[in-house]
């Protein structure tokens, strides 16, 4: 389907300091991406089914860029992508008061997603990946500012 698409690209930096296994990564990736698209629809307001989701975790073990893909889901869209990214820095300090504020231990349908469908670690990995991007977003919109240009978050 030919639609148009917000992406978040994880630098393999962020990935490669995370003190976890691989698939707790991946899954990390995975719960992330779900809590997301929560947050997406609610920032949005938009039914669930108006917006889809793909995510590209990464290559066990390899150098592939882990990318969550929130796309509207109508044949060439129908204007969701743009505001999107205008709100990423509100998307992403949104999920991670959704995951932190969450009462589950591991992951629910709620945060990040049922456990069957993510390991154990997934809401802790989550919650650091968005950790590091907000830490990486404030410093690139302090850079970004201080040569007075515009902030794209």
């Amino acid at each position: 389907m030919h639609t148009t698409a917000y992406w978040l690209e994880i630098p393999l930096s962020i990935i490669n300091v995370l003190p976890y296994a691989t698939d707790d990564r991946r899954d990390g990736v995975i719960g992330l991406a779900f809590a997301m698209k929560q947050v997406a629809q609610l920032l949005l307001m938009c039914d669930a089914r108006d917006i889809g989701l793909s995510v590209n975790a990464g290559e066990t073990g390899g150098d592939d860029t882990p990318r969550i893909f929130l796309y509207d889901a109508y044949p060439g869209g129908i204007g969701f992508s743009a505001p999107l990214w205008g709100m990423q820095r509100e998307l992403l300090s949104k999920t991670s008061a959704l995951i932190a504020g969450c009462d589950c231990d591991n992951g629910c349908p709620m945060c990040v997603g049922p456990i069957g469908e993510t390991g154990p670690l997934a809401k802790t990995v989550a919650l650091r990946i968005l950790e590091h991007l907000l830490a990486s977003a404030t410093a690139k919109a302090v850079a970004l500012q201080t040569r007075e240009e515009e902030v794209p978050f």
